[in-house]
């Protein structure tokens, strides 16, 4: 007899899965919003990290990384702070919309 999967009990997090989201939490808290992303393209795997988007600041993790891996990542970005990032894209001028 199979049981319906929508009555099973979720697992309860582990402290690493618990420290993750607390730092989640801490890191977007200072105004970084959190990517986990495959970062490959063309084979090429790519390191991920702090970038500023349209004045806000975006940190991309490798959803592939061990929890160790992306605690170390948010402990370092909560730790540390606030570079003075330059902007990824350029604003757009007004000249540019005419």
């Amino acid at each position: 007899m199979r049981r319906n999967t929508a009555t099973k009990k979720k697992k309860k997090p582990s402290q690493k899965e618990i420290t993750l989201r607390e730092l989640e939490e801490k890191v977007t808290q200072k105004g970084i919003q959190i990517h986990y992303d495959k970062l490959e393209t063309a084979g090429l795997k790519l390191k991920g990290g702090l970038c500023k988007l349209r004045g806000q600041i975006h940190l991309y993790i490798d959803r592939r990384k061990s929890l160790e891996e992306k605690i170390a990542i948010l402990t370092e970005c909560y730790m540390e702070p606030l570079p003075d990032l330059p902007e990824s894209l350029p604003h757009e001028s007004s000249e540019d919309n005419q």
